[in-house]
């Protein structure tokens, strides 16, 4: 039996789909649309969720993030779904994954004085504060992922020392490293 996707209230989840449609089944909570996805899993969704796929035009093998939100409307709890596409992975350069980011000399001005660019030219309006803490974000970010690289690099030895064979791509990498930066973020670890 294929593993079936628990979807844990605000982790967004990636995936695409083995197939291009879903099949209805009956769930716990009433009608719901199960699809097959290329990492072998199957996901049960409201047909909301099925709704909004259609509408993002997602096909086959398309990689898509799902999260389950919790909105609050003073005490009323509800649940919001959200389906985004996500993009082909571009080639990038060192100096692509740098570009943009504050430099250390322009996060160090002065607070409250306002930065004029931001590194391309155009004016961005943001202060130093602002600026320090996109850094702290940005470092953040990057520690969340070298934990999960680090993570998955035991895993996977952990896995061959037992006779198994695990491998993790970017995608898995990604989603490791966006829940650890959003419970860092929960925590108060990033302002």
């Amino acid at each position: 039996m294929k593993e079936k996707v628990m979807f844990q209230t605000n982790v967004p989840v990636t995936a695409a789909l083995a197939y291009p449609d879903g099949m209805k089944v009956e769930g716990r909570y009433g009608d719901q649309v199960m699809y097959s996805l290329i990492d072998e899993r199957v996901m049960c969704v409201p047909p909301i969720v099925r709704d909004k796929l259609v509408e993002l035009g997602i096909r086959q093998n398309d990689p898509f993030s799902i999260c389950k939100a919790e909105q609050r409307d003073g005490n009323r709890r509800s649940i919001q779904w959200t389906v985004k596409r996500i993009p082909p992975e571009q080639p990038s350069t060192s100096d692509d994954v740098h570009a943009g980011l504050p430099s250390p000399l322009v996060a160090s001005a002065a607070p409250g004085v306002t930065v004029p660019g931001n590194g391309n030219g155009k004016p961005n309006g943001k202060t130093a504060g602002e600026l320090n803490g996109s850094h702290v974000a940005h470092a953040s970010l990057r520690s969340a992922l070298a934990a999960s690289i680090d993570a998955a690099i035991e895993a996977e030895h952990y896995a061959t020392e037992h006779g198994l064979s695990v491998r993790f791509g970017s995608e898995d990498l990604r989603a490791m490293a966006l829940s650890l930066f959003i419970q860092t973020a929960r925590n108060g670890g990033v302002q």
